[in-house]
């Protein structure tokens, strides 16, 4: 864990980002480890609720000038997960290049409104599809590169910009997540919802690429870990020990549910119709990754693979049925 203590007070965690899917089990991890946490949202609604967990909050937006800046350059930590929101929406190429935009404008206005000779370490978040397809041998490590697929391109030009800052003696950790999956957004929406109703997961015919998850439990964990580990100027891919065929996560998702599998597949080009050509590359691209250098930092996973994973999520994912229902 982090050394909290420094003189006579705790170290706080300012994090960007934190209402969304990966960002509110950050907090919630933060704070269950006794961290001090400050959230910049631009949801008034949701700062009530993380104020009520225990966490300071600032209403304000990256893109715009507000008390948050002056909170930034006090902080010895940062967590950036802020993004601009796209899931829930068909991502056509304007959609993507929208977002390019937003999420490179949100990284240069937080680098530029750190101080770092306070600054101790900043854990950026970028993704895994920066790295490219890493193909279906050996799962790939932290210097592989190929063409970015997916959302890849179109966070490249922020990744890009970090060494910048580094140079400039920004003390940034970047950490490339897998396929994060948890009781919240695509997983149960994509997988759970549609066994539970008796209806089949859809697939793309003639792909089964291999993907690398990591429960959002141990990626909000790792980027704590990182805050103490993790070194400046320096990556780490953020993937449980087995990457699996995206096809055997339906099979997974069935038996944890105790429901028959089922399974239909579409084209690609009705893919790209449906979901645009972003999300359909990406899921035609093999994410398969290491995590071998997080293990070495001496990271330790409460779930190593999604199959011992998935039973958590389907049993997270049910009681928030029940308690909806019965509100």
């Amino acid at each position: 864990m982090i050394v909290m203590e420094k003189v006579g007070r705790k170290m706080s965690i300012f994090i960007t980002g934190g209402t969304g899917y990966i960002g509110s089990r950050t907090v919630d991890v933060a704070l269950q480890q006794g961290y001090p946490v400050t959230v910049l949202t631009r949801d008034a609604k949701k700062a009530d609720e993380l104020q009520r967990k225990g966490a300071k909050t600032l209403v304000g937006d990256l893109l715009e000038e507000g008390d948050w800046q002056k909170e930034l350059a006090d902080a010895e930590y940062v967590i950036h997960l802020a993004a601009p929101p796209t899931w829930g929406k068909k991502v056509t190429t304007k959609v993507a290049q929208n977002y390019q935009k937003g999420h490179y404008d949100m990284t240069v206005r937080l680098l530029d409104n750190i101080n770092a000779e306070r600054l101790k370490k900043l854990i950026y978040i970028a993704g895994t599809s920066y790295l490219g397809d890493a193909g279906e041998g050996d799962p790939a490590i932290e210097t592989f590169r190929s063409q970015p697929k997916g959302w890849g391109p179109y966070i490249s030009p922020s990744v890009d910009i970090l060494p910048r800052y580094v140079n400039k003696g920004v003390p940034i950790v970047t950490a490339f997540p897998g396929q994060v999956y948890g009781a919240d957004s695509w997983f149960p929406q994509l997988f759970l919802e549609p066994l539970a109703k008796n209806k089949p997961v859809i697939g793309l015919k003639g792909h089964n690429p291999l993907f690398s998850p990591i429960h959002v439990q141990d990626c909000a964990r790792a980027f704590l870990f990182l805050l103490e580990a993790g070194q400046p100027g320096e990556s780490y891919i953020l993937v449980d020990d087995k990457p699996i065929r995206s096809g055997d996560i339906t099979t997974l998702s069935a038996e944890a549910l105790k429901v028959r599998e089922k399974k239909r597949y579409v084209p690609t080009w009705l893919c790209r119709l449906l979901l645009g050509p972003v999300l359909t590359e990406y899921a035609t691209s093999h994410t398969n990754f290491s995590n071998e250098k997080l293990k070495k930092a001496g990271f330790s996973y409460q779930f190593p693979t999604i199959q011992s994973g998935i039973t958590d999520v389907v049993a997270e994912w049910n009681s928030r049925a029940k308690s909806s229902g019965s509100s």
